[in-house]
């Protein structure tokens, strides 16, 4: 029994190892038939033969669809590729930032470190002027009280004035007096004593 066209088309679908067996089945079939069987068995032989052309015609569709999904696999790796390339390249951005990353840390350490270091030499600054406040508010409590200490001082001084301004006053009204009545007196004297003076200092002699 020569094979069909059509059986051969669908035997080419088929992967190979199976077409070469389904090929040595043909060839077997044919050969026994060539060997004078019965009408029976050959009509069994031609249901095998059909039943091996659905299996095939099974087979031939089975593959296409593996070929699809092979095809489908295919690019979805080719598609697993580009992304992989894209994520090692991502990898490496990151990478790169990290190592900025890590570079800028490093350098906020040591500031923070620098930080650290001024801000205790600012704590030390702080006690150090607190205690300085301290004393100053001290030496200035000292100076309030010598300041109300003075300013008692200062008003007793001033009454003090007062009374020795109104005791000058006095004086002088009495120094005054005196001196009027000290001139009135030297005046007397003077009278007294210039005849006298006239005659011995200038010759003039004085009657009367």
């Amino acid at each position: 029994m020569p094979i069909s066209a059509s059986l051969i088309r669908k035997l080419e679908a088929v992967p190979q190892q199976i077409r070469e067996v389904l090929i040595d089945l043909i060839e077997e079939i044919e050969r026994r038939r060539e060997e004078s069987v019965t009408k029976r068995e050959f009509n069994e032989l031609k249901e095998i033969v059909r039943e091996l052309a659905q299996r095939v015609n099974e087979l031939a569709e089975a593959q296409r669809g593996t070929e699809q999904q092979i095809n489908g696999l295919a690019e979805a790796q080719k598609r697993t590729e580009e992304r992989l390339l894209r994520l090692e390249g991502a990898v490496e951005k990151l990478a790169e930032a990290q190592g900025r990353t890590e570079e800028r840390l490093s350098r906020l350490e040591q500031t923070v470190e620098r930080l650290a270091e001024a801000q205790k030499k600012t704590e030390e600054r702080v006690e150090e002027l607190a205690e300085a406040q301290r004393k100053t508010e001290e030496r200035l409590n000292r100076l309030e009280v010598t300041v109300e200490e003075l300013a008692q001082a200062q008003k007793r001084t001033e009454r003090e004035l007062q009374l020795l301004v109104a005791e000058h006053r006095k004086t002088r009204e009495q120094v005054g007096g005196l001196s009027i009545t000290v001139g009135y007196r030297l005046e007397d004297e003077a009278f007294k004593a210039l005849p006298h003076l006239l005659e011995r200092d200038y010759g003039i002699k004085v009657e009367g």
